[in-house]
C-alpha cells in the first residue's frame, strides 16, 4: 500500500495480420498501458522502425470529425435545467454503456458513402433554414417600416426625390430629434416638415422620422442628416405594390410562407434526427474505434512482417495478458516480460488503495502523480489530513455540521458528480476530527469556559452551564504558549515521518550514503525543535537547576553535531562528485582542484548544512504554527458573534437567534475553507518536500472506447 503497484514491462511481437486482434484483446483485458516504441528503440538495435500514420488513420480521423459535426447539428434539444431538488436528491442516470451499440460487419468504405449522403441532405436543410430565417428577418424589418409609413398615412411612392419635394425616411437617435428641426431651420428656413414615431427595436426604442424638404435643398439637407446620425431607409429591390395597404398584405403573406417553410424544414430535420440519430451514434462509435486502432498502431514498431508492441501491466495481470495474446494469435506471437527498476521514470504508476482512501489520491495528484519509485503517501495523508484540519477547526458543534455535510455528499445528494460524492469521505473524516478536537479543547458552537468569562466580564451575562463543556485536555486561548509547543511537536513529528519515508526510499534504492544523510537530517530536525523550544521559553530541567554544563552538552549534541555532520556529508559528496565526474583537460586527464575549488566546496557545505537544512527545518516547524493561528481565529471569530448574540438578546430573542445562526454559517464556511487550504499547504510544502517527488506517469490502460 505504501508503494505503487509493482509493474512489468511487456514486449509483444506479433504478425501484421494479427495486430488488429491483439489490439482488441488488449482492449478487452483492460490492464495494459501502451507506450511509444520510440522510448525503447535502443533495445531493438535497428531491428524495427517506428510506425507512421497511414491512410486509414487520416481517413478515419477526417470521417470522425465530419460525424461529430453532424451529430452536433442533429443533437436533440437539451432538457430544461434541473431544479436544485433534482440536482441534489435525484439519482444520476448510469451512463455506463449508454450509446454503446456494437457495430459488426461494416467498414469505413461502407460507412463513408451512406454518411456522405446523409450529411449532404442535412447540410442542405440547415443551409435552407438559415437562408429562410435571414429572409424572414429582412421581411419583418420591412413590414415594420411599412407599418410606420401606414401610420404616417403615405404610400411607398411618396418616399424619395420628386420634382419639387424630397421625402426622407429613416432612423435616428431620439436625442437628436430636436436638433434635427433646429439644423434644418438653419439651412432651409421654414421649408421643411418632420413627422416622427417611436418604434420598439428589440430592447430599445428607436425613432423613425419622415422628413420633407424642397428638392432644390437636397444637398444641404443630406449634410444635416449625415451629421445627426440619420440612417436613411433604402427601399428593397423586391417588387412591392405602391399602395401601402397592399404592400403590407403582400409582405405579411411572404412572412407566413417563410414561417411555414421553416417549420417544414425543421420537421424534416426532426424526422432525420428521429430515424438516423441512433445510426449516427453507431457510426461514430465504430469510426472512433477504427480511429483509436489506427492511432495506437503509430505507437508500435514494425518490420517487414511483424509489429512490436511495448506496454506495462501490473504484476498480477501478467499471466492473463500473456495467455490472452497467445490465444488471440493462435500462438504466433512472443511476449517478453521484464521486471523494471523502481527508478525507471518511464514506468507508469498505479495506486491501489482501499475505497475509503481513494479520495485522498486527488489531494496527492494536485501536487503530482507519484513516480514508480515514490512511496505512496495516500494512507498517511488520509490519517494526518483530517487530524491537522480538526486541530485548526476545533468545535464539537461545527464539526458535527461538517460531518453531516460529508454524509449528505456521500448518501443524500445523489445528483452530484461521483468525484464530489467520494470527496464526502474527506469531509466526514475532517468533521469527525473537528469533533474530537472540540472535545479536547472544550468548545461547542463557540461556547467555552473562556467565552463564558469573556461574556460575563463584557456584558455581565451568563452562559447556561449545560452549554459549557469541560475540556478533556485544555483550552487554546488561555494557554497559547502551551498550544504553540504542541503544534511544533506535531509539525516535527509530521516532518520526521516524511524524513523516515525518505530514508526508506533510499534504503530500497541501496543508496546507503543518502540513508546516512537521511538519519542525520532527522537528528538535525530534532535539534531545530530543541532550539525552538528553548527560544520560545519552554524551560527544561537543566535550565531550572542552572546546570549550564548539561545545557552546553545538549546544545552540542542536538545542534552543533548534526549541523557539522550535514556539513561533512555535503563536503564528502562534493569531493566524490569531483573525483568521479569532474572536468577533464583536453588529454582526458583529471584536473586537480585548486584552493579556490576547495573553498567553494566548504562554502557550499556550510550553506547546505545551515540554510538548506537547519534553518529550513526551523521555518518548517514554525510554519505549523498556522494550526494555532487558525484555531485561535476560529475561536475569536465565533466569540465575536456570541457577543453580538447576547447584545441582541436584550432586544429580541428572534434577532439574537438570527445573529447566532448567521454567525455560525459564516464561521463554518470561512474557517472550514481556510483550514482546508492551510492543511493542503502543510502537506505540500512542509511534508511532501521531505520525501516525495511526484511528476510520474499515471497508469492508463488502453481502451478502444
Amino acid at each position: 500500500m505504501l508503494k505503487p503497484v509493482e509493474m512489468r514491462e511487456l514486449r509483444i511481437v506479433t504478425l501484421d495480420e494479427h495486430v488488429d486482434g491483439v489490439i482488441k484483446r488488449i482492449d478487452a483485458l483492460g490492464s495494459v498501458h501502451l507506450t511509444d516504441i520510440k522510448e525503447f528503440l535502443n533495445v531493438w538495435e535497428g531491428l524495427v522502425e517506428p510506425s507512421k500514420a497511414d491512410e486509414m488513420l487520416i481517413k478515419a480521423s477526417e470521417l470522425l470529425v465530419r460525424i461529430d459535426n453532424l451529430i452536433a447539428l442533429l443533437q436533440p434539444p437539451q432538457e430544461s435545467k434541473k431544479s436544485l431538488k433534482e440536482m441534489l436528491f435525484q439519482e444520476q442516470e448510469d451512463e455506463k454503456g449508454a450509446g454503446k451499440t456494437e457495430v459488426v460487419g461494416i467498414s469505413l468504405e461502407a460507412i463513408d458513402p451512406e454518411f456522405t449522403k446523409l450529411e449532404k441532405r442535412v447540410n442542405e436543410l440547415i443551409t435552407n433554414k438559415d437562408s429562410l430565417i435571414e429572409d424572414s428577418s429582412k421581411a419583418k424589418e420591412l413590414l415594420r417600416v411599412l407599418r410606420v409609413l401606414d401610420d404616417f398615412g403615405v404610400d411607398l411612392g411618396f418616399v424619395g426625390a420628386k420634382d419639387i419635394i424630397t421625402v426622407h425616411l429613416g432612423k435616428l437617435p431620439e436625442s437628436d430629434l430636436e436638433a434635427l428641426a433646429g439644423a434644418l431651420e438653419a439651412v432651409v428656413g421654414a421649408n421643411y416638415f418632420i413627422e416622427s414615431r417611436q418604434v420598439p427595436d428589440g430592447e430599445e426604442e428607436v425613432v423613425f422620422a419622415l422628413v420633407v424638404t424642397l428638392t432644390e435643398d437636397i444637398e444641404a439637407v443630406d449634410r444635416v442628416l449625415m451629421r445627426l446620425d440619420f440612417e436613411p431607409w433604402q427601399r428593397p429591390e423586391v417588387e412591392l405594390p405602391e399602395r401601402i395597404k397592399d404592400a403590407i398584405t403582400d409582405v405579411e403573406t411572404k412572412i407566413k410562407q417563410q414561417a411555414d417553410a421553416i417549420k417544414g424544414t425543421e420537421r424534416e430535420v426532426a424526422e432525420i434526427r428521429k430515424t438516423k440519430f441512433a445510426d449516427l451514434l453507431a457510426m461514430q462509435e465504430f469510426v472512433q474505434i477504427e480511429d483509436n486502432k489506427a492511432k495506437v498502431k503509430v505507437l508500435f514498431g514494425h518490420s517487414e512482417r511483424v509489429r512490436v508492441i511495448e506496454g506495462w501491466t501490473p504484476k498480477e495481470e501478467v499471466e492473463n495478458v500473456t495467455e490472452g495474446i497467445r490465444e488471440e494469435t493462435g500462438g504466433f506471437s512472443m511476449v517478453e516480460v521484464i521486471k523494471p527498476k523502481r527508478d525507471d521514470v518511464r514506468v507508469p504508476s498505479l495506486l491501489k488503495n482501499p475505497r475509503i482512501l481513494k479520495p485522498f489520491e486527488s489531494i496527492i495528484n494536485m501536487y503530482g502523480h507519484p513516480l514508480y519509485k515514490d512511496i505512496d503517501p495516500t494512507l498517511i495523508t488520509a490519517i494526518m489530513f483530517p487530524i491537522l484540519f480538526g486541530l485548526m477547526f476545533p468545535d464539537i458543534g461545527h464539526g458535527l455540521i461538517i460531518l453531516l455535510l460529508g454524509l449528505a455528499l456521500m448518501f443524500a445528494f445523489k445528483g452530484l458528480d461521483k468525484e464530489i460524492r467520494s470527496a464526502g469521505i474527506i469531509v466526514v473524516l475532517c468533521g469527525l476530527c473537528a469533533v474530537v478536537a472540540g472535545v479536547l479543547f472544550g468548545e461547542f458552537f463557540g461556547f467555552s469556559h473562556y467565552a463564558s468569562e469573556l461574556i460575563h466580564d463584557s456584558m455581565g451575562m451568563e452562559i447556561p452551564n449545560w452549554l459549557l463543556l469541560k475540556p478533556l485536555w485544555f483550552e487554546p486561548i488561555p494557554e497559547v504558549e502551551f498550544m504553540f509547543v504542541v503544534v511544533m511537536l506535531i509539525g516535527a513529528l509530521h516532518m520526521g515521518l516524511g524524513l523516515c519515508l525518505n530514508v526508506a526510499n533510499k534504503l530500497s534504492e541501496k543508496d546507503y550514503f543518502e540513508v546516512i544523510g537521511g538519519f542525520v537530517k532527522l537528528w538535525c530536525l530534532f535539534g531545530a525543535l530543541y532550539f525552538l523550544l528553548l527560544l520560545f521559553g519552554f524551560h527544561f530541567t537543566e535550565l531550572q537547576d542552572n546546570n549550564m554544563p548539561l545545557l552546553l552538552r545538549n546544545i552540542t549534541i542536538y545542534l552543533l553535531l548534526p549541523i557539522f555532520a550535514l556539513f561533512a556529508l555535503k563536503v564528502i559528496a562534493e569531493l566524490k562528485h569531483e573525483a568521479g565526474g569532474g572536468d577533464h583537460d583536453a588529454g582526458g586527464k583529471k584536473e586537480k582542484l585548486d584552493v579556490m575549488d576547495y573553498l567553494i566546496i566548504l562554502i557550499d557545505g556550510v550553506i547546505d548544512a545551515l540554510l538548506e537544512n537547519f534553518f529550513r527545518f526551523l521555518a518548517n516547524i514554525v510554519s505549523y504554527g498556522r494550526i494555532l493561528a487558525l484555531a485561535l481565529c476560529h475561536a475569536a471569530l465565533i466569540e465575536v458573534f456570541l457577543l453580538l448574540t447576547f447584545m441582541c438578546l436584550g432586544l429580541h430573542v428572534v434577532l439574537a437567534t438570527v445573529v447566532f445562526l448567521a454567525g455560525t454559517v459564516v464561521v463554518i464556511a470561512l474557517e472550514a475553507i481556510m483550514a482546508g487550504i492551510h492543511t493542503i499547504r502543510l502537506h505540500f510544502y512542509e511534508w511532501f518536500t521531505k520525501f516525495y517527488e511526484g511528476g510520474g506517469i499515471e497508469f492508463s490502460p488502453f481502451k478502444l472506447r
